[in-house]
């Protein structure tokens, strides 16, 4: 699996509201400029994290956006799933039709295999333990260490 450009900004995006969970709304504005990401992909990107209801928007001069639970409750492969719909490692994992050989494949049960495990790993980490990590490290480099592009 590859992360993709979606998932990494949503990410330093959900990051950058779950900091702030509990105190006003983060303008779409602040996190445009403190996370270096063009304005307008962040909406879609905020919308896409909206709808899955992640997060919710305030309008007005004191609007922004908030978690719509605590970030204890918000795992990653909660974020990469709403951010990107393909998420295992091959397409017969959670499609078997797609390819003739899938029922006597080799390698089927190790592709499964991994899916599940990349599933666990992401699930294993929420909002609050990455913001936790943050702060005991003094700054982002954990956080950017997983986010990063290769």
């Amino acid at each position: 699996m590859k992360v993709n450009t979606k998932v990494r900004y949503g990410l330093r995006a959900i990051l950058q509201i779950a900091d702030n969970y509990g105190g006003d709304p983060v303008p779409i504005s602040a996190i445009s400029e403190s996370q270096e990401i063009s304005g307008k992909y962040l909406e879609q990107v905020v919308g896409t994290l909206r709808k899955a209801e992640l997060i919710t928007s305030r309008k007005g001069v004191r609007g922004g956006y908030t978690l719509c639970r605590d970030p204890r409750e918000i795992n990653l492969w909660e974020i990469i799933t709403a951010l990107d719909s393909h998420t295992t490692l091959v397409d017969c994992v959670l499609e078997p039709e797609v390819c003739d050989r899938s029922d006597d494949c080799l390698t089927r049960s190790i592709w499964t295999l991994l899916s599940a495990r990349m599933k666990e790993f992401w699930s294993s980490f929420t909002l609050a333990d990455l913001i936790l990590t943050m702060k005991e490290s003094g700054d982002n480099s954990s956080l950017e260490q997983l986010i990063k592009p290769d």
